[in-house]
């Protein structure tokens, strides 16, 4: 080991899953670069199943458990790590998601390499519920500035996830933190990412230093609703962007309308998945006319009823029979084919 000897506070949210929690924890307790702490934070009900019981039974002088008083939701969990006392460098880790065990001794060296970076991150895995490998991450260069890191989002060439990123523990309290007011947070990490990066740039190890799991869906109420009111929030932080620098202008008049159109097509199909009963009011129409109004703040074009698939959407939406005919045929056949 050659150069600073920086020290990192690992922060895990957490309030169910012991099996994943463990898991995760002696991931992170085997990396070979000793100068770490970790800190779960926890709601009062995430005993329930012994997970707090069985990580005091680690007897780990690395690992501090910050219980909450009283239950709270993702939102508020997330938000008390701004108030943390923490090492210099920090990164918040999915409770259920494994670090390689060089993790942190690659996350070191890349900071010694490129102290003036704001933020730091590894190619990384996707794996299921049983560890299997289900495929690698979009490949990064080495280095992204803020304008360069809009433009890889806004063209989904980049898997952003809240795992992996290192930065200063400093900087992220001076932002405010994780951006809350994002339901589920969902765009709250790409928010954070860009704010970051926008500080200096991000620097990016080649090789593959963690893995992100992905579950299959158990839940039986929609979260179209959510994603909806997610995506326009981001739409809101895309227009403050734009006022920022020219830069960041450019590369939002020429790709926004691609990630719209995109998204308003991905959220589109979920809803014909879903009953109306569970969409809390939401139509395709609806969706749309709320993401044109962003658009039309945004000053740049969007086209949905362009793409075919949307079209077939909306007429299957539209009629009910063939609603009812469309939710029978996905129960027999599950892969997507609009």
């Amino acid at each position: 080991m050659s150069g600073k000897t920086n020290n990192f506070s690992i922060i895990i949210p957490f309030k169910t899953g012991k099996k994943y929690l463990l898991d995760c924890l002696h991931s992170v307790l085997g990396q070979d670069y000793p100068h770490f702490n970790i800190i779960i934070l926890a709601d009062n009900t995430s005993n329930i199943d012994d997970s707090i019981d069985a990580v005091n039974a680690i007897q780990s002088n690395k690992i501090s458990i910050q219980i909450a008083q009283q239950n709270i939701d993702i939102l508020e969990n997330w938000g008390r790590i701004k108030g943390l006392d923490k090492n210099e460098y920090m990164t918040i880790l999915g409770y259920d998601d494994i670090l390689e065990k060089t993790f942190l001794s690659n996350i070191n060296e890349l900071i010694n390499q490129q102290p003036e970076a704001s933020l730091y991150h590894t190619h990384f895995n996707y794996i299921n519920s049983k560890n299997g490998l289900i495929k690698k991450c979009q490949p990064l260069p080495s280095r992204l500035n803020v304008s360069e890191y809009l433009e890889y989002a806004l063209n989904e060439t980049i898997d952003i996830m809240a795992t992996g990123y290192v930065f200063k523990s400093s900087d992220y309290d001076a932002l405010g933190g994780i951006p809350i007011h994002y339901p589920n947070l969902i765009y709250a990490d790409l928010q954070l990412w860009l704010a970051l990066t926008k500080k200096s740039y991000l620097a990016v190890d080649p090789s593959t230093q963690f893995s992100f799991r992905i579950h299959a869906s158990t839940t039986k109420t929609s979260k179209d609703k959510i994603l909806l009111d997610a995506f326009i929030l981001f739409l809101d932080y895309l227009n403050t962007l734009k006022k920022e620098s020219n830069a960041l202008e450019h590369i939002i008049q020429v790709n926004a309308q691609k990630f719209c159109e995109s998204t308003t097509k991905a959220i589109a199909h979920r809803l014909l998945r879903t009953p109306k009963a569970l969409r809390n009011g939401l139509s395709i129409d609806r969706m749309i006319e709320k993401i044109n109004f962003k658009c039309i703040s945004l000053e740049i074009p969007y086209e949905p009823l362009k793409i075919k698939s949307i079209r077939l959407a909306r007429a299957i939406e539209t009629y009910p029979i063939l609603n009812r005919i469309f939710l029978l045929f996905k129960k027999m056949y599950k892969k997507p084919f609009l």
